[in-house]
């Protein structure tokens, strides 16, 4: 009897493993009531944003389905101002300034001296 190597066997089992992924989506309510109340599975977590007010909810669920729901305000952001430098032309006028004022003072130092 000749058998084909690359032909798995009928009398084999089949091994099929399923990885359960966390559910993660954004769904929206009308507050924190709402969110307590919004039903999902064990094992995952989902950002609920509230209708009524600038404030979102994550909701996560436990192996057993015990549910957490921290609630978080957000705010409109400001954009960032730039930061001011000083230019390579600025800063050599700058620095030969500081060297004519120490040269005069050391000038004016060697006068008293004598």
């Amino acid at each position: 009897m000749y058998i084909n190597p690359y032909q798995t066997p009928s009398f084999m089992p089949q091994m099929q493993f399923s990885v359960q992924q966390p559910q993660q989506s954004i769904q929206y309510v009308n507050g924190k009531a709402s969110a307590e109340s919004y039903q999902m599975p064990n094992n995952s977590s989902v950002i609920l944003m509230d209708s009524e007010k600038s404030r979102f909810y994550i909701k996560m669920t436990d192996a057993s389905g015990v549910a957490t729901v921290k609630s978080y305000d957000f705010k409109e952001t400001e954009a960032e101002k730039p930061k001011e430098y000083v230019t390579k032309q600025e800063f050599e006028a700058f620095k030969n300034k500081l060297k004519g004022e120490k040269h005069e003072s050391n000038n004016a130092d060697a006068g008293r001296k004598q």
